[in-house]
């Protein structure tokens, strides 16, 4: 027998209403802490984004003198701001289905903090394996989200090929809870190629193993507000190929630091001469 349809409540004063699948995603975001995005890329695109996730790898590796200089930082299977060898990744970030969940969640600014693809290859260790927040060494909570993590699904996610592992509403929490209450109550998160999962930095997380024949991408981006400082500048990666408004503020350009406070106040003087 099915769970029963009909929502019938007493005592109640206050619900949240059904309004569009984008609400329903934040509503998902506020109270379990992640939510699935069906896709809405082209197959081929998802099978170019394949393809370019092991070629800027394998360049990457080349450039810092082969991949046994990785692992001897643990950042091995990693592609590392994907976007700055690839405008194609600068247009995976920039999905409008994705900037629409941005605003929803975050406010009227946001940018991008982080972009890195994953390459979970049979039978490896990652140190994403291990439970872990995107905002990494925080023990706090906030009313509002002060970060969305939205993984990009290349191949399948799922059991086998090694998911996305979850606790539910664990960004609502601050310590890390007990092992028992981990393994009762962690969920995997299935999805498909092209499908994003986004979820609140904030949630605790892993990285499943993957036990397949196959090997199984993604590309996960931390977008926050502009306080919160991103680990790579996309500005001085991307100077130049930013083509719109749109790209140039959800890279940060315009939010670097400035040099020194003199730097600092003259720019806003000089925005008022414009």
């Amino acid at each position: 027998m099915g769970l029963d349809q009909n929502i019938v409540v007493h005592g109640v004063r206050e619900r949240t209403p059904y309004t569009s699948p984008a609400e329903f995603v934040r509503e998902n975001l506020r109270l379990r802490g992640f939510a699935v995005i069906r896709s809405s890329f082209a197959p081929e695109f998802i099978e170019e984004i394949s393809t370019a996730i092991d070629s800027t790898y394998d360049a990457q590796c080349k450039l810092h003198g082969g991949e046994a200089n990785l692992v001897k930082i643990s950042d091995a299977h990693i592609v590392r701001a994907p976007c700055s060898l690839d405008d194609r990744f600068i247009a995976v970030a920039m999905d409008p289905v994705l900037q629409e969940i941005c605003e929803l969640v975050l406010g009227p600014y946001w940018i991008l903090q982080n972009q890195n693809a994953v390459i979970n290859i049979p039978g490896t260790d990652h140190y994403q394996f291990t439970w872990h927040r995107d905002l990494n060494y925080q023990h706090w909570t906030s009313s509002r989200s002060l970060g969305l993590s939205a993984l990009l699904c290349v191949d399948p996610f799922n059991e086998v090929t090694g998911g996305t592992y979850v606790l539910p509403g664990s960004q609502h929490s601050e310590a890390f809870p007990s092992d028992r209450y981990v393994l009762e109550n962690q969920v995997v998160v299935c999805a498909a190629p092209g499908d994003w999962i986004v979820f609140d930095s904030m949630l605790f997380h892993r990285t499943g193993q993957n036990s397949s024949k196959i090997t199984r991408r993604g590309i996960n981006h931390i977008i926050v507000p502009p306080i919160i400082r991103q680990q790579y500048s996309f500005p001085n990666m991307l100077a130049g190929r930013l083509k719109s408004d749109a790209e140039r503020r959800f890279f940060g350009v315009g939010q670097e630091p400035s040099p020194s406070a003199d730097e600092w106040r003259q720019s806003r003087i000089d925005a008022l001469n414009v």
